[in-house]
C-alpha cells in the first residue's frame, strides 16, 4: 500500500522543495480538490519513531468504529497548508451520525465567530433604495451585540440615519476559523453617546490598534449599536453546513467557545509539527486503516471535539467529527487530551500491549522483596 499524506506535512531533508519527492518515490499524484496542482509522492519507505507507556485506550472515547490496524507511514513530502481548507466548499460534510449534543450549538459557534472575526460586511439601503455593502469594525457590548464604528461623514451612516434597518455579515478571515461558520445579523442600529460611547471607542482601540488612514481613529467617529432581531447562520463544519435561522434570544444566552484563543495555533502547530499523530487519530476516527488515508488535516478544535479532513485513497475528501470523552477546561487540558488522543491511536495502529509485573502469590515471609 502507499502511504498516507498529511496535508501540511513540510519536507524532511536537505534543500527538497515543499513540492518535491522523496528519494526512492513512485510517480507522484495529487490530492483532487485540495491541491489539485501540486504533486504528492508516494513512498514505499516506512518510518516511525516508537513510544510506549502503559494504555490508556479506556481514558478516550471515539464516536466511530475501532482503528484497523496497519503499516507504518512513510517519509513524504509535500505541501505546506495552503487555501486547502476550500473543504468547506469542495468536500462533503460531517456525517450524519454525529452526535448533536457533543459539539457546540449553532448559537455558541455563531457567539463564537463574533468574538474571533470583529469586522464584517455592514449592509444598508441607499437613498434609491438599493443595498450597499461596506467594511465596518466592532467590538461587542455585555450582551454580545456589535458596536459599530462608524465616520460621521460616511454614506453607510448616511444611510443609517435615513432607515436604521441594516445587517452585518462576519465570517473570520484567516483559517482555520474562517471554516468554521458564517453569521449574519439583522436588526436596526441605535446610537451610542456619553460615556458609553466613549468606553466603546477605548475598547475599539485596545481591540483594533490606533490604524491608519481610513482606519485611523478619529475624533468626530459615531458608534452604533446593531440590536439584533434574528441571526442567519450557516455552519461551515458542522451538521449538513445547513442555513437557519437564530432568534435574537437565543443568540444572547449563548457564550463563545472559551478555547476560542488558543485553537487556531494549536491548530497549525498539529498540523505542522505533529502530521503522523494527526494521520493516526484520522485513520482511527474514520474506521480505516492506516494505510487507506490520502490526505488528513485538523481543521479546528473546540471544548467538546474536534473536526477533521479525512479523504481516503481514490475518494472524495470528508469532515468527521470526532468527540472528546469529556469537556475540557482550558487549553492545557485540550493539549493533554490531544496528546492522549494521539498515543491511543498509535497503540491501536501498533497492536501495543503493556507487559504487567507478575505479582507472587504466598505469605509475606515467603515472599522474595
Amino acid at each position: 500500500h502507499s502511504a498516507p499524506r498529511h496535508l501540511s506535512e513540510q519536507p524532511q531533508s536537505g534543500n527538497m522543495q515543499a513540492a518535491g519527492c522523496v528519494a526512492g518515490s513512485r510517480a507522484a499524484t495529487f490530492i483532487p480538490c485540495l491541491l489539485p496542482s501540486i504533486p504528492v509522492p508516494r513512498s514505499d519507505r516506512f518510518s516511525c519513531r516508537d513510544r510506549c507507556s502503559p494504555s490508556s485506550a479506556a481514558a478516550i472515547r471515539s464516536i466511530d468504529a475501532p482503528l484497523q490496524h496497519a503499516p507504518l507511514r512513510s517519509s513524504v513530502c509535500v505541501a505546506a497548508p495552503t487555501r486547502a481548507m476550500a473543504v468547506s466548499a469542495e468536500v462533503e460534510s460531517v456525517e450524519a451520525e454525529e452526535d448533536a449534543q457533543q459539539r457546540p450549538s449553532p448559537a455558541e459557534t455563531a457567539r463564537t465567530v463574533l468574538e474571533i472575526a470583529a469586522h464584517g460586511t455592514l449592509a444598508t439601503i441607499d437613498e434609491d433604495g438599493k443595498p450597499l455593502g461596506t467594511y465596518a469594525s466592532y467590538v461587542l457590548d455585555s450582551s454580545g451585540q456589535p458596536l459599530l464604528r462608524l465616520r460621521a461623514g460616511a454614506v453607510h451612516t448616511a444611510n443609517l440615519l435615513r432607515n436604521p434597518d441594516c445587517s452585518l455579515f462576519v465570517q473570520p478571515n484567516e483559517e482555520p476559523a474562517r471554516l468554521l461558520a458564517r453569521v449574519t445579523l439583522r436588526g436596526r442600529v441605535e446610537e451610542v453617546m456619553g460615556p458609553e460611547a466613549e468606553d466603546a471607542a477605548s475598547l475599539h482601540r485596545q481591540l483594533h490598534g490606533e490604524g491608519a488612514g481610513v482606519d485611523a481613529p478619529q475624533g468626530s467617529d459615531l458608534y452604533y449599536r446593531l440590536v439584533v432581531d434574528e441571526c442567519f447562520y450557516v455552519g461551515g463544519l458542522g451538521a449538513g453546513a445547513e442555513a437557519e435561522v437564530i432568534p435574537a434570544d437565543v443568540l444572547a444566552a449563548a457564550a463563545p467557545d472559551y478555547l476560542r484563543h488558543c485553537v487556531p495555533s494549536l491548530v497549525n502547530q498539529w498540523n505542522l509539527e505533529r502530521t503522523e499523530d494527526v494521520l493516526r487519530i484520522a485513520a482511527e476516527s474514520d474506521g480505516a486503516a492506516y494505510d487507506e488515508l490520502e490526505a488528513a488535516q485538523l481543521l479546528w478544535v473546540d471544548r467538546l471535539g474536534m473536526y477533521l479532513y479525512i479523504q481516503r485513497v481514490g475518494e472524495e475528501g470528508r469532515v468527521r467529527r470526532k468527540s472528546f470523552v469529556r469537556q475540557q477546561k482550558n487549553e492545557r487540558d485540550l493539549r493533554s487530551t490531544l496528546t492522549m488522543l494521539a498515543q491511543v491511536s498509535w497503540e491501536k495502529e501498533r497492536k501495543y500491549q503493556p507487559v504487567m509485573p507478575v505479582l507472587a502469590v504466598g505469605e509475606p515471609d515467603e515472599i522474595a522483596v
